[in-house]
Formats: C-alpha cells, structure tokens, sequence
C-alpha cells in the first residue's frame, strides 16, 4: 500500500478558500485503491479563525484510508519535516505554490526522492494577473532552483499540463489528473416564471471572479432579478467597488450578499435559483460549476473554464468578458419560461454526468501515484 503525504495550507473542515480543499477533500474520499493519505495542514482557515476539530498536533483519523494532522504551532515547517521522516511515504502531494510552511519550504528543503506539486490554478494567466510581479519574481526564482529537476508537476486537465510546460519547460515531468466531483443529491425540478430571474454565484470575492462585472451588467436590465452572492471577501477594495454599483442598481434588481457558507449549505441556495453565474478570468476545475450544472443550474461562466459548449449542450452560456456578452446571456435566461427552463435544467445535469468520467480520473491518480492493479 502506498502512502501519500498531502501538504496543504486548509483542509476540511476549513471551507473559505475554496477549490483546493474541495479537489482534496473529494480526493481523498474517491480514491481508495492501495493507498493511505496523511493530510499535514493548519489549525486555521483563509482568513485566521481557527477551526473547530478533535485533537490537535497529532495524526487522526479522517476516513478508513486517510489521517489529518491539524497543526497548531508555529513550526510548521520542522512539525511538517519531521512526521515526514517519521512516516517515510512514497510521494509528498504539495498543493499550491505561494504557502511559505505548506508549499515554499518544502519544494525546496524537504528530502525525499518523489514530490509532487499541484498548482492548482494558480499558474493561469488569470492568476498571474494579480500580483504579477511578486509571482513572476517567485517563479523566476524558482527556475533558477531548477526545482523541475527536483519535483514533478500535477495538472488538473491539458490546457493546464501545456501551460506548466510554457512556463518550467518541456522537460519538466507533468501528470495530468483531473479533480473529483463531489457527490450531489439529485436536485427537485425547479419551475421559472417568464421575465424574472434568480442567479447565484458561489466564490471567493475577488477580481478573478468577476463580481464586479456581473453586477454592472445588471445595471439596465428591466427584468426582476434577485442575485444571490455566496462567498467569503478576498479583496475589501473591489467589494467596495461591488458595493457602490449595488447601491446604484435599480428597483427591478435586487443582491442579496449572505457571507460566507460552509458547504453542506450550498445545496439549499442552489436549489433556490435558476442560474449559476461566474464569468472567471480563469479556472483550472471549478468545483462551483460543476456543483451547479449537478443540481440543474444552468451556468452563465466565462471561456476560461474546462466547462465549455455549455450553450451547444444546453447546459448554459460561455461569456466574453464584456458587459454586453453577460447581459444578453441573463436577458436570455430571464426571458425563458417554465418549459423551457426545465429542458435546460435536465440538460445540464446531463452535461454534468458526461463531462465526468470516474474510471478514468482513478486511472490518471493510479498512473501518478505509482498505484498497481
């Protein structure tokens, strides 16, 4: 049986930042041929708040085939090096790239023959829009540390894997697996009055998301449109500037922010709406969406998703990034009537089950984990 050593900042049940946690957590509760997990996160979640677990400082048991240590002091770093040492694993799993404790120090100090990093995401050229400086100066450096001699990289689907190719060369050693869904409960059908609309959007507030967009796309529509935002604040300034447009936004229009859910929560909201929306700049899986498109939410997201030919599939609408894309897109949805909604919303659970493929997400964590039938 192999061991998998998994370093990660949060883990369940941490929820705030988002897709990360989610691809582990639905990770290590698929996947359970021939291998055990030992999870190495913090005590916190995103924001600082400590959550609520156990035991602290020690391994405990999270399923049949997993451990979580949950670490509550401020040597990350030397706890994490030495239960590694301890455990001796075949693989050391590091997810995300920017973590001083749970992902700088160790790519670079942490002796052990087989690392793997996830980049999760964070490599798109969405990504590295923010922050561009600090994160070209990071990979520069890491170049010069020649780290792909060192590691091999985890892509979440192609368009990925050739990005880590463009930036760390053709030589580096890339697996592509894709995440796993979660599970979702199949959803009551849902009917839609003609001329009204109920959106949702399910995400970190951030740029990257495009809150902002959405809201100022919503400006001079003459429907009634209710627009639930789910989501903890990632960036105080641009939820400012979210909030000046919704303090402008007319009577027909209404936003309802709800904070931040965990998410055994989000089902409920979901089956309150007609549409998801979330025109990303980029994402390399989007839990979200997928979650949506499972409950028979069609989805209104940008072309920068692996979730795209929504509209030809009549599961949605792949967006430009313009006021005038989304519009029409939610003009579209809001005019629709109960029979025609409800065609789309099978439609787009459908689209959900076809675009998942089990057997073969098992096979690409088989292949990277050395795993033997």
């Amino acid at each position: 049986m192999k061991k998998v050593f998994i370093s990660i900042p949060w883990f369940f049940p941490a929820f705030k930042a988002g897709g990360p946690i989610q691809s582990i957590l639905n990770l290590v509760t698929s996947y359970q041929k021939n291998i055990q997990f030992y999870i190495f996160t913090s005590i916190q979640d995103v924001d600082g708040t400590e959550i609520k677990v156990s035991e602290k400082n020690k391994w405990i048991p999270f399923n049949e085939h997993t451990y979580v240590w949950y670490n509550d002091s401020r040597f990350a770093f030397s706890n994490l090096k030495n239960e590694v040492k301890l455990l001796n694993p075949d693989f050391v799993f590091i997810n995300g790239i920017y973590s001083l404790y749970y992902s700088i120090l160790p790519l670079l100090f942490l002796s052990i023959p087989k690392k793997i990093l996830s980049v999760r995401g964070m490599l798109h050229p969405g990504a590295l829009s923010q922050k561009p400086i600090k994160k070209k100066l990071f990979l520069s450096f890491l170049k010069l540390c020649n780290i792909k001699k060192r590691i091999s990289f985890h892509a979440t689907d192609k368009i990925e894997e050739q990005i880590i190719y463009s930036i760390f060369g053709n030589n580096a050693s890339v697996f592509a697996a894709a995440n796993y869904p979660k599970k979702i409960i199949d959803a009551i059908p849902k009917e839609k009055q003609s001329n009204t609309l109920h959106l949702i959007t399910v995400a970190l507030i951030s740029p990257m998301k495009n809150h902002l967009l959405v809201l100022e796309s919503l400006q001079n529509l003459p429907h009634k449109i209710n627009y639930t935002i789910i989501g903890a604040i990632k960036d105080v300034a641009y939820w400012d500037e979210c909030l000046d447009v919704i303090s402008k936004l007319p009577p027909n229009i209404k936003v309802n922010y709800v904070g931040e859910k965990s998410p055994e929560l989000i089902s409920n909201y979901l089956s309150q709406a007609d549409v998801f929306i979330m025109p990303s700049k980029s994402e390399n899986y989007g839990h979200a969406i997928i979650e949506a498109l499972q409950s028979g939410l069609p989805v209104i997201t940008s072309n920068k998703t692996p979730w795209n030919r929504l509209f030809e599939n009549t599961a949605g609408y792949n967006t430009d990034l313009s006021l005038q894309s989304i519009s029409e897109s939610i003009v579209f949805f809001c005019k629709m009537d109960a029979a025609t909604y409800s065609k789309w919303n099978n439609a787009a659970k459908s689209y959900a089950k076809e675009s998942i493929n089990l057997e073969e997400i098992n096979t690409q964590y088989a292949l990277m984990f050395d795993i033997k039938n």
